[in-house]
């Protein structure tokens, strides 16, 4: 099953390895959440669903693979040939609950909107083990 995780759909781009495919960039602390919680980090190819709210009864989601920008620093995911589609409004409710990427514990981090995530950033880390938040959203080694 393909993880299906937060995305700014207000961060479109053109792709950076297919220049005709769209993209969404991955630079939010929702999708930093989303993917510790899965206990993932990102990698190139991964498949991924990018999802979100477009209005009370349907959200945007889009199909694609992880692909890292490395001249802007920055995961994207680059959507298949359907692009973004409009899909019944999926299940909203908040995790009770946020995982750390490493330890597993819950770090206690309910944010109410999707904050981004830049480089060089200071994003706090696990009060467990010290682990970033934006950990799954950093550069491939």
């Amino acid at each position: 099953m393909t993880l299906r995780i937060y995305a700014d759909f207000n961060g479109l781009v053109g792709s950076p390895r297919n220049p005709g495919r769209t993209a969404v960039v991955l630079d939010t602390i929702g999708s930093a959440l989303d993917l510790a919680d899965a206990g993932v980090a990102l990698v190139e190819g991964l498949p991924l669903i990018g999802v979100d709210w477009s209005d009370d009864v349907e959200d945007l989601e889009g199909h694609g693979v992880a692909v890292y920008d490395r001249d802007r620093c920055w995961w994207v995911i680059e959507f298949d040939e359907e692009g973004v589609r409009y899909v019944p409004a999926g299940d909203r409710t908040a995790p009770r609950e946020r995982r750390c990427l490493r330890c597993r514990r819950d770090i206690g981090v309910r944010p109410n909107g999707g904050g981004m995530v830049v480089p060089g950033m200071v994003v706090p880390g696990c009060p467990w083990c010290g682990t970033p938040i934006d950990a799954a959203l950093r550069p491939p080694g």
